[in-house]
């Protein structure tokens, strides 16, 4: 195998790792508006925020690693993991690299709502505008940047931890 094309691997996939557990515990709602296709990393990227909506009518989500012969890093596998809770879809989009269209992708619950691609970032902004964390009495006087990145740390621990410490180089039997 080519080490410098192994030690270029290694450099991309921790710099995505930093910047995908960055994006897991942003201090605000982040929202995934799918336009087309979202394989591999960009399905990372989408995983990592709060929400995901997809355009109807094209692309698709898909985790490719196995049809190309590619290992799942633990912060990856600990993301899909985090996000997508249905072991069965688990097990059929990372070991059969399943490709999932939108409305697949919903009843799956890998994405949380489809629209039409007229739609998508107009939903998409009242998505973010409409979960703003508020109640009648206190709108959002008390909220606390810091704090919300808090509760996501929480919500996402073993995919925050596994993104931000693991090292990219260890292997899965290192962790038995």
């Amino acid at each position: 195998e080519n080490i410098s094309s192994n030690t270029t691997s290694q450099m991309v996939e921790s710099f995505c790792s930093n910047v995908l557990a960055r994006i897991l515990v942003l201090p605000f709602l982040t929202i995934a508006a799918i336009n087309g296709h979202c394989i591999g990393a960009g399905l990372f990227i989408a995983l990592s925020c709060d929400f995901r909506i997809m355009r109807t009518e094209r692309g698709f989500l898909q985790w490719p690693e196995a049809r190309l012969g590619m290992r799942l890093s633990k912060g990856f596998a600990e993301l899909s993991k985090a996000k997508v809770t249905e072991p069965v879809v688990i097990r059929e989009g990372v070991l059969m690299a399943k490709k999932y269209t939108s409305r697949e992708a919903l009843t799956r619950s890998i994405i949380d709502h489809e629209f039409p691609i007229e739609e998508l970032y107009d939903q998409a902004f009242k998505l973010a505008v409409n979960g703003l964390p508020e109640s009648a009495a206190m709108k959002l006087d008390y909220f606390s940047p810091k704090g919300y990145t808090e509760i996501k740390t929480e919500l996402y621990t073993d995919a925050y931890r596994a993104l931000k410490f693991g090292r990219v180089e260890d292997l899965p039997h290192c962790r038995l």
